[in-house]
C-alpha cells in the first residue's frame, strides 16, 4: 500500500483538533503519517498534540511543526508537503471529522486512472444532514462552486464521477501531480495566504492535463467555521447583490478575509484564464464585477484598498500565467464545460 501523508494546518483550532486527529487515527487504511503544522496558535492546540498524540508507541507517526508566526494556510500546506513522505497527500482543515473508510475510498478512486491527481469526497456539516461539498466546480462568474453547498442530503449526489477540483477542507492529491504543477518551488501560491488556494491549484492542474474524481463513499464532516455575520448596511443592499453574494458566501466573512478572497480571485483569474477563456466568459465577469464593486462601495468601502495589492502582485501572477499556459494541454471549451449556471 502507498503511504498517505495527512497534513493539518492549524491556527487556534484546539476545540476541533482531538476529534479531527482521532478520526485520522481510526482510519481503516493502514499506511498513514500525520503532520500538523501549527501557525503560532494562541490557544492550547500545541499542548493537546504534545500530550495526546506525540506518543512513540502509536502505530501512526505524528509530527508537530511549530511556526513562530502565522505564515498563512498556503505556506503551511507547502511546509507539510515538503516534509511529507507519502505518495498521496491529504490536506485537512482541523474542523473536519473523517468516516473510518474515508482515506481508503480516496486511494481507491485515485488508482482508477494515473491521471487522476485529485479526489473529492462527500462532506456534510456537523449536523450530518446538510451538504457542505460534493466536489468543486466553477460558477457562472468563475468563483468556486462547492456542489450541493447548504442543501439537505437526500442522496442526490451519491453517484461517483469527475469534478473540476476538490474543496480544500479535505483535499486529496497525488504527489506526482503536485510535483508536476508546482511553480517556483510552490504547490500552493503563498501570495494567497488563505482562501481560493484550492480552486487555483485545481484549475492549474486541469490546464496541465490532470483530473479530479468525486467519490461519495469518502464521507467526512466539516464544521465550516468563520465569522457568520451580516455586515452593517446589508439591509440597504440592492436586490441583485443580495441574490448573488449570499451564495458566494462572501458577505459572511469578516473584512480581512473578504480582502483575501477578492485579491485571490483576481490572481486566480490572471494566472489561469487564457485569451479565449476570457472571451467566452467576459459577459459574466463584467456583470459580476459591477455587482461586487457595488457591494464594496455601498457596504465595505475598505475593499477598494485591495486593488493596489493586486497591482503589486500582478507581475508575479503574469509570470505564473506564462509558465502555466506554455504547458497548457486543454481547450477553452473544456474549461467552460465545468462552469455551472448556479
Amino acid at each position: 500500500m502507498r503511504l498517505v501523508s495527512v497534513i493539518i494546518v492549524n491556527w487556534n483550532g484546539a476545540k476541533f483538533l482531538e476529534s479531527c486527529l482521532d478520526s485520522v487515527l481510526n482510519q481503516s487504511y493502514p499506511d498513514r503519517e500525520i503532520l500538523m503544522i501549527d501557525n503560532a496558535s494562541q490557544d492550547n492546540s500545541v499542548q493537546i498534540v504534545r500530550e495526546r498524540y506525540l506518543q512513540p508507541a502509536s502505530d501512526v507517526p505524528v509530527r508537530l511543526v511549530e511556526n513562530s508566526e502565522n505564515r498563512g494556510y498556503c505556506e503551511g500546506c507547502n511546509q507539510g508537503i515538503d516534509l511529507a513522505a507519502g505518495a498521496y497527500i491529504l490536506i485537512l482543515n482541523p474542523d473536519t471529522i473523517l468516516s473510518p473508510n474515508f482515506i481508503q475510498s480516496l486511494v481507491s478512486s485515485a488508482e482508477l486512472d494515473p491521471r487522476i491527481g485529485m479526489v473529492a469526497g462527500k462532506l456534510l456539516r456537523f449536523d450530518r444532514v446538510t451538504l457542505d461539498t460534493t466536489g468543486q466546480f466553477l460558477r457562472w462568474n468563475l468563483t468556486p462552486l462547492d456542489r450541493g453547498y447548504g442543501e439537505q442530503d437526500t442522496g442526490q449526489f451519491d453517484t461517483p464521477g469527475y469534478s473540476f477540483s476538490t474543496c480544500g477542507a479535505a483535499a486529496f492529491y497525488r504527489r506526482e501531480m503536485l510535483e508536476d504543477i508546482k511553480i517556483d518551488g510552490e504547490y500552493f501560491d503563498t501570495s494567497f495566504f488563505t482562501y481560493y488556494e484550492d480552486l487555483d491549484l485545481g484549475w492549474r492542474a486541469q490546464l496541465l492535463g490532470w483530473k479530479c474524481y468525486y467519490n461519495p463513499e469518502a464521507l467526512a464532516f466539516h464544521y465550516r467555521g468563520g465569522s457568520l455575520h451580516q455586515p452593517e448596511g446589508w439591509e440597504h443592499l440592492p436586490r441583485p447583490l443580495k441574490g448573488i453574494l449570499p451564495r458566494y458566501s462572501f458577505r459572511d466573512k469578516p473584512p480581512f478575509l473578504q480582502k483575501h478572497i477578492l485579491k485571490n480571485r483576481y490572481l486566480t483569474l490572471v494566472k489561469n484564464l487564457g485569451a479565449l477563456d476570457l472571451i467566452l466568459n467576459l459577459p459574466s465577469l463584467l456583470l459580476f464585477e459591477s455587482l461586487i464593486w457595488g457591494y464594496a462601495c455601498l457596504i465595505q468601502p475598505e475593499l477598494l484598498g485591495v486593488l493596489p495589492r493586486v497591482f503589486r502582485l500582478l507581475p508575479h501572477a503574469l509570470k505564473k500565467h506564462r509558465i502555466i499556459h506554455s504547458r497548457r494541454v486543454v481547450s477553452a471549451s473544456y474549461i467552460k464545460s465545468w462552469v455551472r449556471s448556479t
